[in-house]
């Protein structure tokens, strides 16, 4: 969602570009014996490549009207103007800025019964607490991306990015202020999400040690140096790795924990065609559709019935899933907080810059 929405995020939002239609069909009323209006087709809107052709056939027959897809190409080209939507997949920074619009519905969970195949961890998160508006659907997080030949065992601690000069002018970091102290928050092992001043000033003081040893510090180009061979680490997003077509670049999730993203389906307020909108994110919940969908997109599935269906070659890929022993020191985040904690954020990330 590689972080990542706002699926990533991301690190956790990241991409680029146009929006592209896909029709799905359109269906039409039995005519009787006097004409009759046309039938509303339901319309989803949904990432590129995300739903393939095989799962968009299974969910159909959740529902009477035909589907129509309009598909958009990444998380900065997520938009709604122009269109009306039933259901939408965005991710996490996405829907949450739904969220604060007012523009989705709260879900009905006495229609989503496979609701219940949701790992409990993913039951609640920083930007929809309750889950009353999004279902999640995959997700995945920001990680380490190294040089092979260059380690002995893969770095799997935030220590060799943020706090050493062991590879001093071979480390890249990010460009993006508030997830680079939300990561030092994590390695210094307090919540990403904190917002006491005592910690987040350590993680400035942290960060600005670090900068002697870092390469282009503040720009966000992690995975060109890395793949240019000008660094030997960088901070990365597992979604953004698998863009990359070199054996001898790794990942690791470090043990420390780090920041998740997601992507979720919800509905929209103004949809004319909710019981079928829930009947769609149900459909996609269904362990066999989830076990599809997983396959497909090759992100991780917090569809535990879905993940147990699953070839063991995705189950045991680490590059996927953060091991079992670490994944509950990984957090999600809200992008929508108090004003006082992004002006802190915003003055912290200024002198790390400047000094």
């Amino acid at each position: 969602m590689n972080k990542n929405k706002k699926f990533v995020n991301t690190t956790r939002r990241g991409f680029v570009s146009g929006i592209g239609l896909v029709a799905a069909g359109l269906a039409l009323r039995p005519l009787g014996l006097f004409a009759q209006d046309e039938a509303i087709a339901f319309s989803l809107y949904s990432p590129e490549n995300y739903l393939s052709k095989k799962l968009l056939s299974k969910i159909k027959s959740a529902i009477e009207p035909e589907i129509n897809i309009t598909t958009y190409s990444s998380s900065s080209s997520f938009s709604l103007s122009g269109g009306s939507f039933d259901v939408v997949v965005g991710r996490d920074s996405s829907i949450e800025n739904l969220i604060d619009e007012e523009k989705l519905l709260e879900l009905n969970n006495d229609l989503i019964s496979n609701k219940t195949f949701i790992d409990k961890k993913f039951l609640t998160s920083s930007f929809d607490p309750e889950r009353k508006y999004s279902i999640p659907l995959s997700y995945g997080a920001i990680g380490i991306a190294y040089r092979k030949s260059k380690f002995s065992e893969p770095p799997s601690t935030w220590r060799w990015l943020l706090d050493s000069d062991k590879y001093a002018g071979k480390i890249a970091l990010i460009g993006e202020g508030r997830t680079l102290i939300q990561l030092a928050l994590k390695y210094m092992g307090v919540s990403l999400n904190t917002n006491d001043p005592m910690w987040i000033n350590q993680a400035e003081k942290l960060l600005k040690r670090q900068k002697v040893n870092v390469k282009d510090f503040g720009k966000n180009n992690g995975k060109e140096l890395l793949t240019n061979g000008e660094v030997d680490i960088a901070v990365l997003s597992n979604e953004d790795y698998r863009t990359i077509a070199d054996n001898d670049i790794g990942f690791t999730f470090p043990r420390e924990g780090s920041l998740i993203w997601q992507d979720c389906a919800s509905i929209l307020k103004s949809s004319l065609q909710q019981d079928e909108s829930h009947a769609i994110i149900n459909s996609l919940l269904e362990p066999k559709n989830g076990k599809l969908l997983a396959e497909d997109i090759q992100f991780a599935t917090p569809n535990i019935m879905a993940l147990d269906m699953c070839k063991d070659s995705y189950k045991e890929d680490h590059t996927i899933f953060p091991n079992a022993q670490i994944i509950e020191r990984y957090e999600d985040t809200s992008s929508i907080l108090d004003f006082d904690y992004e002006m802190m954020i915003e003055e912290m990330w200024d002198n790390i810059l400047s000094d």
